[in-house]
């Protein structure tokens, strides 16, 4: 993985790294990231991102989540296959058992099906209606509490390992960058996905003493953390062994 992003090493070029399971990008989206990074205000910029570890925590102090009917416990629109429909039954989410906490290992966005079934269905709710603007937060600094803002544990599959970490590490599902980013980048500590947002978003950052922010007119759309959840839920095929990759592929709260 290392090797891929040193590969881009065009001066002058702003490369934007989208995850492949962004399934929605707003009209001129990517045009609003470039142009935020142009102004070189930020390190990186990442997109507003819809069920985000970070932005859910924003989203939901804006009142951008409705509140849904719960009459069964698989409630996703007819796009899921088998899945009954919701009906809204207020504006905003004022539920007290969906707290999304301002955490990159929250226990609503990683643990809890439910809490990204509503995040989805608020935004296409808010999509059929017009009222997006609930999701633009305008500008919004990773690293306004400073560096090492959160405590967690980091695991990495690839070589096997976890540790301790504090960092400020926001999801890179979706973020611009240039070349010159990446310098001073310890590509030692980068072996596969999940490495690479715990270096760059946390220890690289605090290494330039630089903050990364995130621009509220470009927003997209992040389907899911943890695989075995969404098939569990959806009743998709999956196996015990998929289901222990997947977990051990994110890291935990301590």
């Amino acid at each position: 993985m290392g090797s891929l992003y040193r590969s881009l090493n065009e001066t002058g070029t702003v490369y934007i790294k989208i995850d492949d399971d962004v399934v929605f990008l707003a009209k001129h989206a990517l045009a609003e990231l470039v142009r935020e990074k142009l102004r070189r205000r930020c390190l990186f910029v990442s997109a507003n991102v819809v069920n985000h570890a970070i932005l859910s925590s924003v989203h939901q102090e804006r009142g951008a989540h409705r509140a849904f009917q719960r009459e069964h416990r698989r409630w996703f629109r007819s796009w899921a296959p088998g899945l009954p429909e919701t009906s809204g039954v207020g504006d905003v989410n004022m539920d007290s058992s969906y707290i999304f906490e301002r955490h990159p290992m929250g226990s609503c966005v990683f643990k809890r099906w439910d809490c990204a079934a509503l995040v989805h269905e608020s935004f296409l709710d808010r999509e059929s209606d017009g009222t997006l603007c609930a999701f633009d937060f305008g500008w919004y600094d990773f690293h306004r509490a400073g560096f090492r803002e959160h405590q967690y544990i980091h695991a990495s599959p690839w070589i096997g390992a976890t540790w301790r970490a504090a960092g400020a590490r926001w999801s890179i599902n979706l973020f611009a960058f240039e070349a010159s980013d990446l310098r001073d980048m310890d590509w030692s500590r980068v072996h596969g996905p999940g490495d690479d947002e715990e270096e760059f978003s946390s220890n690289h950052a605090e290494r330039r003493g630089q903050h990364a922010c995130a621009i509220g007119r470009s927003i997209a759309v992040h389907f899911s953390y943890n695989v075995c959840l969404w098939h569990e839920d959806f009743h998709f095929k999956s196996t015990e062994a998929e289901c222990n990759v997947g977990a051990a592929s994110h890291s935990k709260p301590f």
